[in-house]
């Protein structure tokens, strides 16, 4: 489970459908919908998913997209059973999925030629009426291929959005939110795990399974983090010098620092400054 903040979240959502038109969902780690907007399905949609043979075909497509979305860890664009394209993205904190974002109920084929060949097999097979369907296929939004992958890109850098901006806060165990605050606190010094032990009057085995089950590392690789994250923030809102911000997060080592620095984000601290 996690904590939304469903309201930065909904001011987020909003914005991106006002200037993409495209529908925004937000899901949990188990596939669970938590919000939208606009809030409904488009009309299509809403009658395929008031067929039960339709609604399952639905739910596997869906399951399907964010299960190879898991798998690659990646942006996953795809089109459903009734040829509409939809697009998912994956949400992590320190590197543990804690969510999707979904884009979708779109068709890129202008005269939707597809959905309308399907009409006479769904009327027969499920028996829906031809009308009804016709009438909902005009509820349906077109977007080129090219208009698509943009937006489809706005909705990857909303993730990273999210992050920083920490709308979403895995729940967490009351002793991993102890030692990450303790972690947190005592940055520039030289932390190990003796020393949280210590302060959490907890075993080295229990901690460790801890820190695995909370955030999916080690105890070492965790603070690691901590500090890099901690040195980013500082590097965007100081005008600390790069072998002050590494001092202040607890790297003795200037070249070290920036090593690391450069392996998690790609680029060295003072090229990151720069940009």
């Amino acid at each position: 489970m996690s904590i939304f903040n469903t309201e930065q979240l909904e001011q987020l959502m909003r914005s991106f459908y006002l200037i993409s038109g495209i529908r925004f969902v937000l899901y949990d780690s188990e596939f669970k919908e938590i919000m939208s907007f606009p809030k409904n399905d488009c009309e299509f949609c809403s009658l395929m998913k008031s067929n039960c043979n339709t609604r399952r075909k639905c739910a596997y497509a869906d399951k399907r997209s964010f299960n190879k979305c898991r798998e690659s860890g990646r942006l996953y664009i795809y089109k459903c059973h009734a040829g509409l394209v939809e697009a998912v993205m994956p949400l992590y904190e320190n590197e543990k999925n804690i969510g999707y974002l979904m884009l979708g109920q779109i068709s890129d084929n202008k005269n939707n030629n597809t959905l309308i060949e399907k009409i006479t097999y769904w009327q027969e097979k499920y028996g829906f009426d031809t009308e009804t369907l016709n009438t909902s296929i005009q509820s349906i939004t077109y977007k080129s291929t090219e208009e698509i992958y943009a937006a489809a890109k706005i909705m990857e850098a909303c993730t990273c959005y999210i992050a920083f901006k920490e709308l979403i806060e895995p729940e967490e165990s009351r002793t991993f939110k102890a030692a990450k605050a303790y972690i947190d606190k005592n940055l520039s010094a030289d932390l190990d795990t003796a020393d949280i032990c210590k302060e959490l009057s907890l075993g080295r085995t229990k901690l460790y399974d801890i820190f695995k089950r909370e955030a999916n590392t080690g105890v070492s690789e965790y603070i690691n983090r901590r500090r890099l994250h901690k040195a980013k923030s500082l590097l965007k809102t100081t005008d600390m010098s790069i072998p002050e911000i590494a001092s202040a997060v607890g790297f003795n080592d200037y070249n070290y620092f920036s090593r690391v620095y450069k392996k998690r984000y790609g680029k060295a601290p003072k090229f990151y400054r720069k940009k």
